[in-house]
């Protein structure tokens, strides 16, 4: 049976609430099944959320608790909003009252601050400012801005009173806590969850690509998750190695997704308070730790730190395990970091190659990239569209399906034209039946080959998108791609369900 991986992905957002402290279930009740839902643009990126609940109600519930609680606290920690807690507290240098959630993550950045030797801030704000600024205007931000930044990061960004409910911000440097927030918001909803809901047994929350995984899905050890490669980080790509979650949390930090271009030059989302420039010790920091608060603070601390100087940091916190990658492809791996020995079944892995193409190949090192997005659409009862992104060559037949999206297998066949491929092959449909993350953009890969993992020769090939939304509309794109000796592209219009679609082929990057 093929098992799929849930992708762990970037983003940089650590140790306040235990996964495993209320006496999770060890062994799920044997009536229990999961139950998958996914959302986009939750907090600026996407939610998957697995529960093992008795029932499909008990599991709605549950998810409707979930989105619930991120949105309580979304209207404490967003810096987008400008009603939010920390905004008011950014605008202020007088004593604000604060409440017990900031309270807490504010102590957990003293906390890592301490810890990682002032390599991790919460004080960021003008920094990302100032970058952001450089790729508007081409310009790399000057020493003396970057050094009354890094001055200022030096000193205590805050104060408590005496009761510890009051805060009195000491700089000019605004709060930026989104390397905790997000796993804070996790374990929060977690907790919830837990409280509101006792027959529910089993939890795995994915936000953005920050995980939590309480008890046990019904038949396994632990929640199988896969580390992505920073190097090909498609959403059908494979993963670089798997591992599993039982009441643990896992984040993932680097510069591969998130950045801004200054000049042609990349420059990594993720900054160094001590120099207030990016970051570029390291591609990719996955941390395994025992709640999402820590994860988080040292997925973003190790992509600052030196390597060795990351690894005595996860030596010296319980339960913490790591994998460093580096930008040349270095991978360093904390002693008791367990990865699976054998990954489960990808159903987009590049298989061995078998036959030689009936025609001429095509040039070595390219491939076919698409780039798909799903709009963010108000609507009262939106749910997530299913959608299917498949290849057909010069005769109308379907070769490769790069991705199908959509939460329940039964819903499928309302996919109309790829459930003609699907429908005979139960090993892809039952893979394909998680929704992988993102804000709504997504980037597939294409490497040339069939489902079968044959070459394809050279030739004209047709990307087709399918996209059917409750409650929405059922829409199609589609457009021809010369994939022969040279680079090419085509663009599909967009429509109701989805933005523009980008089709390219071309040589991928190297390492």
């Amino acid at each position: 049976m093929r098992r799929f991986l849930l992708p762990l992905t970037v983003l940089a957002l650590g140790c306040i609430v235990s996964a495993g402290g209320a006496g999770p279930a060890d062994v799920p009740s044997p009536t229990a099944s999961e139950f998958p839902f996914h959302h986009d643009h939750v907090i600026g990126t996407s939610l998957d959320l697995c529960v093992v609940a008795p029932n499909e109600s008990t599991a709605e519930e549950a998810e409707l608790t979930v989105l619930n609680e991120i949105e309580r606290l979304r209207a404490i920690f967003s810096t987008y909003d400008a009603a939010s807690e920390i905004s008011k507290l950014n605008r202020s240098r007088e004593p604000v009252k604060v409440s017990a959630e900031m309270a807490d993550v504010l102590r957990a950045y003293e906390s890592w601050q301490r810890k990682s030797g002032g390599a991790f801030n919460g004080q960021v704000g003008e920094l990302v400012r100032v970058w952001k600024d450089g790729e508007r205007t081409g310009r790399v931000p000057d020493a003396l801005t970057l050094g009354r930044i890094t001055g200022d990061l030096k000193k205590p960004g805050w104060e408590f009173d005496a009761t510890g409910t009051t805060v009195k911000r000491l700089t000019d440097q605004p709060l930026n806590l989104n390397a905790i927030g997000k796993g804070y918001i996790i374990q929060q909803a977690s907790d919830a969850v837990r409280k509101a809901h006792p027959t529910v047994s089993a939890l795995l929350i994915n936000l953005g690509g920050d995980i939590l995984g309480w008890g046990t899905p019904p038949g396994g050890t632990g929640w199988a998750v896969g580390i992505q490669d920073p190097f090909r980080h498609f959403d059908n790509a494979a993963p670089l190695a798997a591992l599993r979650l039982k009441n643990q949390a896992v984040a993932t930090s680097g510069d591969y997704q998130r950045f801004y271009t200054i000049n042609g030059k990349r420059y990594g989302h993720i900054f160094d308070p001590r120099t207030g420039h990016p970051a570029e010790r390291a591609t990719s920091a996955t941390v395994v730790a025992n709640d999402n608060v820590t994860a988080n603070a040292l997925a973003t601390t190790l992509c600052v730190l030196k390597p060795e100087d990351g690894l005595k940091l996860i030596a010296s916190v319980p339960g913490a395990e790591c994998l460093i990658i580096t930008p040349v492809g270095k991978q360093h791996q904390s002693a008791g970091l367990k990865l699976s020995e054998v990954a489960p079944t990808y159903i987009f892995t590049p298989q061995e190659k078998k036959d030689e193409p009936k025609g001429a190949a095509w040039p070595e090192g390219y491939q076919v990239t698409v780039a798909v997005e799903l709009p963010k659409i108000d609507a009262k009862r939106y749910r997530k569209p299913y959608t299917a992104i498949w290849i057909e060559d010069e005769k109308g037949k379907a070769v490769r399906t790069l991705a199908v999206w959509g939460n329940a297998p039964k819903y499928l066949k309302d996919l109309k034209d790829w459930w003609k491929i699907g429908k005979g092959d139960a090993d892809l449909v039952k893979a394909v039946t998680r929704a992988t993350r993102g804000p709504g953009k997504y980037d597939l890969a294409w490497d040339g080959k069939d489902d079968k993992g044959n070459a394809l020769a050279q030739g004209t090939y047709t990307v087709r998108v399918e996209v059917h939304r409750e409650f929405g509309e059922h829409l199609r794109q589609s457009g021809k791609i010369e994939c022969k000796d040279k680079p090419a592209s085509v663009k599909f219009e967009k429509n109701a369900e989805t933005a523009e679609t980008v089709v390219e082929f071309k040589e991928a990057k190297k390492k």
